[in-house]
């Protein structure tokens, strides 16, 4: 990542992360996701662990596990994110087991810990790079022997939003996803380059380091997060697909496809 860009990412992020989380309550769908990563989640890890979590925005998902018992070491890129995310363990009385650091990726190896039994990364941030070589091998580093990595990542391949674009005959934004430079978007001024990966493909990127477990599909028939108006306009039929979705999420070759993919990838001892 070259500097510009990482300046840029802060930036864009320190600016939206006071309404961040108005936006993501808000929002449906976005925290139906929410609940099958966790679930996903306490299906991996356990009381007492050790979690470092990569992007962790607003701490959200940092306050989840300590609700379940779990320490984390909680990073993100922008420091507002982290300021706020320290602020909420501070008033829930999770201080104590979760500390906050503002840490970009290329930053990792300053942690210094060794005693990982998982790292989590959700809702896309990892999609924000293309370059994972360093940060495989800084993971493996911080992750005892048989830890876990988790990754919440967009998919290259969204049947929903080819579908959505194609009606409007949008076929630019309707196959974005499979450009190979990234989408440029301007997040509060700034402009973001947003990659997208096939699951076999980003599970290729640490195959050095990890083998993948499990992968679970986020979204097959249920629209994306930003469709949220079509969710509130027929809440009974996408509730259906909500369900259905649920019951194949790590069915081949549903699980290969949707606007995010859950992939579980444990250390190469």
């Amino acid at each position: 990542m070259t500097e510009d860009f990482l300046l840029n990412t802060k930036s864009s992020f320190d600016k939206i992360a006071e309404k961040y989380d108005e936006r993501d309550n808000a929002n449906e769908i976005l925290q139906w996701m929410r609940g099958i990563v966790h679930n996903v989640y306490i299906q991996n890890f356990y009381e007492s662990e050790n979690i470092l979590e990569l992007n962790c925005g607003t701490g959200e998902d940092a306050l989840f596990f300590a609700s379940q018992g779990m320490k984390v070491f909680a990073t993100d890129l922008s420091p507002e994110m982290v300021k706020i995310a320290q602020n909420k363990a501070i008033n829930a009385g999770f201080d104590d087991v979760i500390e906050t650091k503002a840490l970009s990726f290329n930053e990792i190896n300053l942690v210094d810990r060794k005693d990982f039994n998982g790292i989590v990364s959700n809702f896309g941030g990892l999609n924000c790079i293309n370059d994972f070589n360093n940060l495989e091998k800084d993971l493996a580093e911080k992750l005892i022997p048989g830890g876990k990595f988790i990754a919440v990542v967009m998919n290259k391949f969204c049947p929903w939003e080819i579908f959505y674009y194609t009606l409007r005959l949008d076929f630019k934004n309707a196959f974005r996803r499979f450009t190979k430079k990234g989408i440029e978007a301007n997040l509060s001024g700034e402009n973001v380059i947003t990659f997208y990966y096939f699951p076999k493909e980003f599970g290729k990127r640490f195959s050095n380091q990890f083998e993948v477990e499990k992968i679970y599909s986020l979204g097959v028939f249920t629209p994306p997060p930003y469709l949220i108006g079509i969710y509130r306009r027929f809440k009974p039929i996408v509730k259906i697909f909500m369900t259905i979705d649920k019951a194949i999420k790590n069915i081949f070759p549903f699980n290969r496809i949707g606007d995010h993919f859950i992939i579980v990838m444990r250390k190469i001892s």
